[in-house]
């Protein structure tokens, strides 16, 4: 299934912590003071969330997810509207 598409070129994305949530409250700083990058929903603790739904264009989460690849402590994935069956 495709992502979720929102129109002018964004689609959600769905950003998770692997393991630690620290590495996501960083990313999140960072994301926070982005004008490209538009915070959906955050999913957890309110102090501590594991995961976030970002909205941006896909060449914004490409280029995200190269930088933050390497540290293997963020999955960074389009968000799929859920299906009981495919």
């Amino acid at each position: 299934m495709p992502p979720l598409h929102t129109g002018a070129d964004k689609a959600r994305y769905l950003v998770r912590a692997v393991g630690d949530a620290v590495s996501l409250a960083e990313f999140l700083n960072i994301v926070r003071v982005d004008p490209e990058v538009d915070i959906v929903s955050e999913i957890g603790p309110k102090h501590a969330p594991h995961t976030v739904v970002l909205e941006m264009s896909s060449a914004k989460a490409r280029a995200l997810e190269e930088g933050f690849s390497k540290s293997h402590q963020l999955m960074i994935e389009p968000d799929r509207p859920l299906s009981l069956f495919d």
